[in-house]
């Protein structure tokens, strides 16, 4: 690709393609189930994205986006999570409490506590990923408790997350950096032969861990570009 990975190729990486995305939730389900967090109580605001942010029981959800192209009303589906950066700026903001695994995963630990942060953490981090809980912040973890040891396994053996286990149109896929690069590299060529509009977003330039395959301008989505090297 034509991005500067920083990704090691034998860290672990998701792709997450929003041209398959139909918006059905069921990662963000599957993410409470498997962290044992508890539901919450929304209230509809005028749209569909429920609940509308994070917070201290939701490490992920579904961005729902309304997009107009040629008279047209389409929803656009961006699935919300931590980008577990190469160069964590919550992990500067609360080195006690913040880990980076050998697998690239970025870890709140229990020291991840408002008594042990040098700056606000939540103001760090240029996703707004982290929330408190009430006694420390959380966010995703990737799953890392599956990955070795005992996990449940996706359709080919291989250790992977709750999300992608459960995704029904296989619009997420995890596995080491080298892999999924050519994979998002195949994908986006397939992509493009039919949208001109497709685009590739990592939020900087290869330096996180999650990287998305977008139906339009990652703009058109209300992101923002992906920040210069």
């Amino acid at each position: 690709m034509a991005e500067p990975w920083d990704v090691k190729d034998d860290e672990i990486m998701m792709f997450v393609d929003a041209t398959k995305c139909i918006g059905c939730r069921a990662c963000q389900v599957a993410c409470k189930q498997w962290h044992s967090l508890a539901a919450e109580t929304t209230v509809f605001e005028g749209e569909y994205t429920n609940p509308p942010d994070y917070s201290g029981s939701t490490f992920t959800y579904v961005k729902f986006t309304e997009f107009e192209r040629r008279n047209r009303l389409n929803f656009l589906f961006f699935k919300n999570q931590c980008r577990h950066c190469v160069r964590p700026k919550c992990q500067e903001a609360c080195p006690k409490g913040v880990e980076r695994t050998r697998e690239g995963f970025v870890i709140f630990t229990e020291d991840c506590t408002p008594e042990n942060l040098r700056s606000d953490i939540e103001a760090a981090c240029p996703f707004n990923v982290p929330k408190f809980n009430g006694t420390k912040y959380v966010k995703c973890d990737f799953c890392i408790d599956r990955f070795g040891g005992y996990y449940t396994t996706y359709r080919d053996g291989k250790p992977t997350t709750a999300c992608e286990l459960t995704c029904p149109p296989g619009a997420i896929v995890t596995g080491k950096a080298a892999d999924i690069s050519e994979f998002v590299t195949r994908r986006f060529a397939e992509v493009r032969r039919d949208n001109p509009y497709a685009s590739i977003y990592s939020g900087n330039y290869g330096r996180t861990h999650v990287i998305y395959l977008l139906a339009e301008k990652a703009s058109s989505y209300g992101l923002e570009a992906p920040e210069a090297p």
